[in-house]
């Protein structure tokens, strides 16, 4: 009886996998296929699998320099936005700061401003510190745009640790920046994961502000690589979907290894 009851739950769940996972499928057969089989079976496996789509899409399209600089970039986003927005929760949980209120209103204002309806100031203010075309300016907007969320995401967390293990560690003797080192983010990993996570994925798949902060193509990033690689290989439609997976393949398997962890930070707050 109550498996019966549950038959159309398992039927709609199997359509909607099949749904999520036909143009995954579709996609990886069409990067292991060499072009003249891509129109003739597109649906059946690469017979045989062959890699010169990837060797295209890595030398023709200087995807080497692109993978690069977007590591670069984001890993750098990531460095300076875990502290940032772990210490900026931390004191707005655990410290009298004047105006507090003010300050988690002016996050929130953050978080409600699309950054397309700033890139024109922002450009301006990247500008003036003679940081356009340079992977630091693209970073500092990075952060900057990204900062409220992260703020939020980590107040969640933190609001939800019992305020008296920051009070034993100061009748311990604990400074704020020993507190917060040591016994409050080891708290929060899951947090600080899902932060790391989230903050690499919008660096990496971000394609506005490296379109219009970088214009040397030395500089630039996977997806303005892609885009112009599209515009040139316009009829190479297996080495464009090889260029895809390899822009994918790092994302996929931060997320598969650290799923977990993202999954408790991600929920974070939502139960009391």
């Amino acid at each position: 009886m109550i498996m019966s009851r549950a038959l159309p739950i398992y039927a709609v769940l199997t359509a909607v996998s099949v749904l999520l996972l036909a143009p995954l499928i579709l996609t990886l057969f069409t990067a292991f296929k060499p072009p003249a089989q891509i129109a003739e079976a597109p649906w059946l496996l690469p017979d045989p699998p062959v890699l010169t789509n990837f060797a295209t899409a890595w030398s023709e399209g200087r995807f080497d320099q692109y993978f690069l600089n977007s590591v670069i970039i984001s890993t750098i986003d990531v460095l300076i936005m875990v502290p940032l927005a772990s210490m900026t929760a931390y004191g707005l949980v655990f410290l009298n700061i004047p105006g507090r209120r003010s300050l988690l209103l002016l996050f929130l204002a953050g978080l409600i401003v699309p950054p397309v309806a700033i890139i024109l100031p922002l450009y301006t203010t990247i500008r003036s510190f003679d940081l356009v075309n340079t992977h630091l300016g693209v970073i500092l907007a990075d952060v900057a745009l990204a900062l409220p969320l992260f703020v939020f995401l980590m107040y969640a967390f933190f609001v939800k640790l019992p305020k008296e293990l920051h009070d034993a560690a100061k009748i311990d003797g604990a400074g704020e920046l020993r507190t917060f080192w040591s016994v409050m983010l080891p708290l929060a990993k899951p947090a600080v994961i899902t932060v790391a996570l989230l903050e690499f994925l919008f660096s990496w798949n971000d394609l506005l502000l490296r379109l219009v902060f970088l214009t040397t193509d030395s500089l630039r990033t996977l997806t303005v690589g892609l885009l112009f690689f599209q515009g040139t290989m316009t009829r190479n439609v297996a080495g464009i979907t090889a260029a895809a997976v390899i822009m994918a393949i790092p994302i996929v398997i931060l997320f598969l290894t650290f799923q977990r962890q993202f999954m408790q930070g991600m929920t974070a707050g939502a139960v009391k």
